[in-house]
């Protein structure tokens, strides 16, 4: 009898102390409430396609959870950071002071990023750059273990075209333009500097203004003498305006147009028109890359928005994958910033991105898979046409001309 009472007291303690051990999980899980996310992009002023493809990639990497890890809910603030820093510091200051988020997403603009760098670097928060791309974010001077870039560097988007022209193409002497701004100042350098370690010259440099309607006071400089072929920078409407313009200036013809892979961007092909047809350009993701993660990403992109993706959709879908990894990786646990950024790095290797396998360098700089395009028309349609593949391209790859 004693011992059917003592079998049945331990019993309900065993019982009791279950239920406390439960309540006390599901009170911890209800007190952490959602993974919060925040996008810090710039919805107007002059790159909002950009900003709503980021933030695009970003929840559509979440949708493929169903917008939970871990038990936990995803929680996504958005901010228009309007090409403006103190805007920009204001509203990264909410994400973190007042939303309370645990990651954030963005900015577009490199000025941008520098303005919260400092902030981020001393707040419990994870920052994904998805777009801003000066050289100098992720260099040894400026590189945080908090800090991650999904977007190649100015310097490895452009560098690697230099000795890839002297290589495949008969050009040895070439005029480099590009906006007049630090984007296309630091683009055209790495470009000149690879392109003349190589072999070749650079006999002219030309920067129009951001923002320029009307290249024409700009396109004889680029007629200059000698000129086997132009390299540049341009983006968005910018690089609408002058594709075309080129065009109808007549240099086409007599000058091939090449570049980093803004001056051909996929979003803004059909505005181009048949201006674009035969550029050729470095990129790190075009949409048509014949892999079975690609296809399948297309695909299911393509059947939800009724568009192909671009790299900006891709920049932001990679930072959406590294949060979900993290997060799924960490059961949900991501209220310490430097154990989630430690797990980013750990668990990158398992991420195959549609552009390919994840990797950072120790800087937390995105090392990426880079390939060359050309633009042609099939079956009625403009498309960037893969026509080489260098394979992974380093920050440190490229910065032997300036990083000594």
């Amino acid at each position: 009898m004693e011992i059917t009472k003592t079998r049945g007291t331990l019993i309900c303690l065993t019982l009791l102390i279950s239920f406390f051990l439960l309540a006390a999980s599901s009170a911890q899980a209800v007190e952490k409430g959602p993974i919060k996310v925040g996008i810090l992009v710039s919805y107007t002023g002059p790159v909002p396609m950009q900003s709503k493809c980021i933030t695009t990639g970003v929840e559509f990497a979440f949708d493929e959870v169903g917008k939970e890890i871990g038990g936990r809910s995803i929680q996504v603030f958005k901010e228009d950071a309007e090409v403006n820093p103190t805007v920009a510091l204001t509203k990264v200051r909410r994400l973190v002071e007042e939303n309370g988020v645990q990651f954030i997403v963005g900015p577009v603009m490199s000025h941008v990023a520098m303005a919260i760098h400092d902030y981020i670097s001393k707040n419990n928060v994870i920052l994904i750059i998805p777009c801003a791309f000066t050289r100098v974010l992720t260099s040894p001077e400026k590189a945080r273990e908090n800090i991650f870039r999904t977007v190649e560097t100015t310097d490895q988007g452009n560098y690697p075209m230099g000795g890839w022209m002297i290589k495949n193409t008969p050009h040895r002497k070439v005029v480099i333009a590009g906006s007049d701004y630090a984007a296309g100042h630091h683009s055209m350098e790495a470009f000149e500097a690879a392109f003349e370690e190589a072999g070749g010259k650079v006999i002219k440099g030309v920067y129009p203004k951001l923002g320029t309607i009307d290249f024409s006071s700009f396109l004889p400089a680029m007629d200059a003498a000698g000129a086997e072929a132009l390299f540049a920078f341009f983006a968005g409407t910018d690089a609408v305006r002058f594709v075309q313009q080129y065009q109808e200036f007549g240099l086409k013809k007599r000058i091939p147009l090449y570049g980093g892979g803004v001056i051909n961007d996929d979003p803004y092909l059909d505005s181009m028109g048949d201006a674009a047809i035969g550029i050729i350009a470095g990129t790190h993701y075009p949409w048509t890359l014949d892999t079975p993660e690609n296809r399948a990403f297309v695909k299911a992109y393509t059947e939800k928005y009724g568009e192909s993706p671009n790299r900006y959709v891709e920049y932001g879908y990679t930072a959406g994958q590294m949060i979900v990894a993290a997060a799924q990786s960490l059961k949900g646990e991501v209220e310490d910033a430097p154990r989630v950024a430690k797990e980013i790095k750990r668990v990158a290797s398992r991420v195959v991105t549609p552009s390919g396998p994840l990797e950072f360098d120790q800087y937390n700089q995105r090392i990426i898979n880079y390939y060359v395009v050309k633009t042609e028309k099939r079956d009625g349609k403009l498309v960037n046409v893969i026509i080489d593949r260098l394979g992974k391209v380093s920050q440190a790859d490229c910065w032997k001309w300036w990083n000594k």
